[in-house]
């Protein structure tokens, strides 16, 4: 599903989408200072947003819609007091003919929900994989694109990005048994851990926003990892994800070059 342009000129009354797209694709994510009494149109505002702030990346002609829609967290959901930092439906390894890619996300408490006040953690992927220097593009593509240890023809957990490019085995593995996917720390501190070894540090670039009842977040969901502090009420969290249903590999190609973009190498490509 796309969005009508009547829809767009229903959901900018009030709200200067210009202005907020140029700030989604200069800082990566945006709070709407609105406050939204539907989620129906909350998730105009956001299709709105997204289609403008793209337009101003990439050339494409191809229309966004809907790649996913989820109610989080499920009932009775053993939760803990945070999440890994990822990228959502994750980076194309280009190993897959036809492969969904959410380019942006939406997060939406109800109006009438109350927020259990557990935070979004949003980290810029260019200030903190600038940090350390990294072999060049075409080494990080080919890394990235290895399946021999998993075949998995995405990877969204940034952790495991950093692993398959530094070729370290640093990590639980996925064949773990009762490993889940994003349980490959215990506790924040360790992830923080895992990245200083790494050579980077998430002190000072680490946001973290709490939605309240009736609240919009959009982030580029290429531009910037993320993650939760705290614990969610039960469905407290609207998450809508826009980009591509079926992106080929030319598509996948150019998601996944806008990632490796952010990487600090030492080829005259990546400057």
């Amino acid at each position: 599903m796309s969005i009508p342009s009547s829809d767009c000129r229903d959901a900018s009354r009030g709200i200067a989408l210009d202005a907020l797209a140029e700030q989604l694709t200069i800082q990566g994510a945006v709070r709407i200072p609105a406050q939204f009494v539907s989620r129906s149109t909350a998730w105009k505002t956001a299709l709105c947003l997204a289609s403008r702030a793209r337009s101003l990346t990439s050339e494409s002609a191809l229309a966004l819609g809907v790649v996913g829609e989820f109610n989080l967290p499920p009932e009775d959901v053993d939760q803990r007091d945070f999440q890994a930092l990822h990228i959502d439906f994750g980076l194309p390894r280009l190993s897959a003919n036809a492969v969904a890619v959410a380019l942006y996300t939406a997060l939406y408490i109800d109006a009438d929900q109350p927020s259990s006040g557990a935070a979004t953690r949003i980290v810029p992927l260019s200030r903190l994989l600038q940090q350390r220097t990294w072999p060049v593009r075409s080494v990080i593509t080919e890394r990235l694109r290895d399946t021999s240890v998993d075949d998995s023809p995405v990877e969204g957990i940034l952790a495991r990005i950093v692993a398959a490019i530094d070729l370290t085995r640093d990590l639980p593995s996925k064949d773990d048994e009762g490993f889940l996917c994003g349980m490959e720390f215990t506790c924040i501190d360790d992830e923080r851990s895992y990245f200083s070894r790494h050579g980077m540090t998430l002190a000072g670039l680490e946001q973290q926003v709490a939605l309240g009842s009736g609240e919009l977040l959009v982030f580029d969901n290429l531009a910037t990892a993320h993650g939760r502090v705290g614990r969610r009420n039960a469905r407290e969290l609207h998450q809508l994800c826009i980009g591509l249903r079926s992106a080929d590999l030319a598509q996948q190609a150019e998601t996944a070059a806008r990632v490796i973009g952010a990487f600090r190498t030492n080829d005259a490509t990546a400057r």
